[in-house]
Parts: C-alpha cells; sequence; structure tokens
C-alpha cells in the first residue's frame, strides 16, 4: 500500500532522473588531449602478448621489453619471462622465450657500464616458476651483454641476521631501480619497494621500505644511511642525466602506524616530489600553487626529456579505493629546468592506464601495454615527440 510519503518520492524521482545524463560504456570518453606533445598508436597490438608490471629499456639501438604479468589469462604461463627487442615499436623480435630467471614482474632493469662493459642488468622482482609452482620475493640480480645470454651475478639471499639486521637489501618487487654518478662513481640504486613477512597474516604481512642500497657492481651491495622519504612502492622514479639528481613521486604505502597529524601518509610532505643529488640526502620538492590532487598518484612512470621531468599517468595511491580514470590520474605533468610544476593537458593522451613501461628512444616517449582504461591489460605501443 502506498503511503502519502511514497506517493511523494514517485513525484518527484522523475525529476531527479531527468536531469541525469546517461552513458554507455561504449559513449564514455576521456578528455581530448591538447598538450605539448604529438602522440601516436604504433601499433595496438604488439607480438608480445598483454601484459602489466614488465620492464623496459634501450640497450644496442633497440627497445627492449622483459617479464609483466597477464591477469586476465585463463591458462598456461601467467608469469612471463620473455625478452622482445625492436627498433622501431612495430615489428617486435622475441630473442628469448624462456629466461633462466623465471617468471618475472615487479622487477628492476637498468643499463649499466660497471667499468669494462655496458650491460643488462634485472634486479629483484616477484618470480614464479611455472614448473614447480615455487612463488618469492626476490634480491637476486642477473646481467646480460647482449640482451639473451643472461648470467646470476647476484644470488637470493635472507638478508637478515640472526639479530635481525640487514645485511642485505630485502627481497622484494615494485621498488625504484636507477643508475646515478654521485661523487665521481656510478651506482646502482635500489630504492624503496614492499614485500611481505613470513608467517604473518592479512595486510599486516606487506612490509614496504624507505631504504636506500647501492651498488658498483650488482653483486655487493652498501646499505646508505639515507634520510626518511616514506616508505613506498609503485613509485615513479627518473634522474636527470646531466645533473644525475635522483626524481622520485607518489607510490603506495599500506598500513600506518604513525604519521603527521592530520596526515594519512608517513608524513604530509610524502605526496610531494623527492629529489636527491647523492641518494641520501632527500629533499621534498613542494609546489603549493600546483593542484595537489595529481599527487596522488601509483603505478605511474616518470622520464627525462627535452630539459623536463615529465610524469605520467596512473592509478590512485593507498588512501583512495582503486581508479584510475579520475581526472587526476591521467594528465601528463611535468617540472621544467626550475623545478617550476606544469600541467600539460587535462586531456587524455594515450589512454588512462598503469602498470606500463615507459622509456626514450629516437626523441620519443614510448609507452608499452600495462592495464588500460579501454582494454583492461594491453599489448598497445605508442610513441609521442614535442611538437
Amino acid at each position: 500500500m502506498l503511503t502519502q510519503k511514497n506517493w511523494k518520492i514517485l513525484l518527484v524521482l522523475p525529476f531527479f532522473l531527468g536531469a541525469c545524463e546517461f552513458q554507455s560504456y561504449d559513449d564514455y570518453q576521456l578528455p581530448e588531449y591538447d598538450g605539448r606533445f604529438q602522440w601516436e598508436e604504433i601499433t595496438a597490438h604488439a607480438s608480445w602478448e598483454k601484459r602489466v608490471d614488465h620492464a623496459a629499456v634501450v640497450f644496442n639501438g633497440k627497445m627492449w621489453i622483459i617479464g609483466g604479468y597477464n591477469p586476465g589469462e585463463n591458462s598456461g604461463d601467467t608469469y612471463y619471462e620473455d625478452i622482445w627487442s625492436s627498433n622501431d615499436g612495430e615489428h617486435w623480435t622475441l630473442e628469448l622465450e624462456d629466461a633462466p630467471f623465471h617468471g618475472r614482474r615487479g622487477h628492476g632493469l637498468v643499463v649499466y657500464n660497471n667499468g669494462m662493459e655496458e650491460a643488462i642488468y634485472l634486479i629483484g622482482g616477484f618470480s614464479v616458476n611455472e614448473i614447480t609452482g615455487v612463488r618469492e620475493f626476490q634480491n637476486d640480480v642477473w646481467r646480460s651483454v647482449d640482451g639473451i645470454n643472461w648470467s646470476v651475478i647476484k644470488l637470493p639471499s635472507e638478508a637478515l641476521n640472526e639479530d635481525g639486521e640487514f645485511t642485505d637489501w630485502y627481497p622484494r618487487m615494485n621498488h625504484g631501480c636507477v643508475v646515478a654518478e654521485h661523487d665521481g662513481q656510478k651506482y646502482l640504486y635500489v630504492i624503496g619497494g614492499f614485500s611481505q613477512i613470513p608467517d604473518v597474516s592479512g595486510r599486516y604481512s606487506m612490509k614496504y621500505f624507505s631504504d636506500v642500497w647501492r651498488s658498483t657492481n650488482g653483486t655487493t651491495w652498501e646499505r646508505v644511511q639515507n634520510n626518511d622519504y616514506g616508505i613506498r612502492a609503485e613509485q615513479a622514479i627518473a634522474v636527470n642525466p646531466i645533473t644525475n639528481k635522483i626524481y622520485m613521486q607518489g607510490g603506495s604505502h599500506g598500513v600506518i602506524f604513525e604519521s603527521d597529524p592530520g596526515s594519512s601518509h608517513p608524513s604530509d610532505d610524502w605526496n610531494q616530489v623527492w629529489t636527491s643529488e647523492d641518494g641520501i640526502n632527500w629533499i621534498p620538492e613542494i609546489d603549493t600553487l600546483f593542484n595537489q590532487g595529481y599527487l596522488w598518484r601509483v603505478d605511474h612512470q616518470m622520464v627525462y626529456f627535452e630539459g623536463s621531468m615529465w610524469l605520467l599517468p596512473g592509478k590512485n595511491n593507498s588512501n583512495v579505493h582503486y581508479h584510475f580514470t579520475y581526472d587526476s590520474n591521467f594528465p601528463i605533468w611535468f617540472m621544467d629546468e626550475y623545478d617550476n610544476w606544469w600541467v600539460d593537458s587535462q586531456g587524455d593522451a594515450f589512454d588512462a592506464r598503469h602498470g606500463y613501461a615507459a622509456i626514450v628512444f629516437q626523441q620519443k616517449i614510448w609507452i608499452l601495454g600495462g592495464m588500460t582504461n579501454r582494454n583492461g591489460q594491453s599489448n598497445d605501443v605508442w610513441s609521442g615527440y614535442l611538437k
């Protein structure tokens, strides 16, 4: 039986519905990109399988993509140990189908010269042996001078001694890996990341790091006594090749037990761009005039290109439910040579995404795969140059 209250609701409801504009999934579009880049989709489907959490580098005049994970794969191998190369982004060569480091995601990948020759270094990550089923976080290091033949130069280690002290960097994934020259010496750096503590259940088992480790050969590592930039993983990180200053921004951080008053992050300035000129001393570069919403970003990428540091799309951070198509997730922004921050465009350049790889090659920024808004996990390739 309808009451007077029910009748009022029925009478008012059509007015509310009439004021709403409904849009189908097919009709939904992100704002159009109108920034400084000219972006082009090189291929919608590269030869390599769709994937996220992979890594890429430029080596020997080609782009290389290694590993990754496909959560949409219903059967077979979902963790990839394949290695592909390309000199144009459209045509890809399978260099190695089953690399010896097994299926790997969230690993670091850099090109480094140890004083004798240049090589690709694969550092840590989460590995899956599809034959034995063994899954584990890693702190191993692999090296290749040609991208095809690989040797392990650092075996997995326990990292903790009997007194609970770190003797090595703890096995981890989604850490920052960069190469920078400080005090006249080039170093490989491992920065932050996360792992899982054995025999601890639930979300409290996840361990996030705010440490810095460095090495001159990839085999022996030293922990530097850095100041606290805030525990984090899945952060964007890059190096200015002219100044060798390291830039780091955003990421995720898990459960926080102590933080600054009024902050739900490890510190009030955690979300800012942190820089270091030596890997030890970290400073938050704060621009209060900049829209702080663009800083709430995870699983994104940062690249140095044409004199500026460019921040690319990502997903929400630890404080917000999973999303990557909010109007603060996908716009590209950059820091100029004076560390002023600017938004390149409020629009969508190459579809909202996270978990992709971004590299600079042939005077262009290249975007490889990842989790996309339109197609989920993807194997598309985009390139962009400044107009």
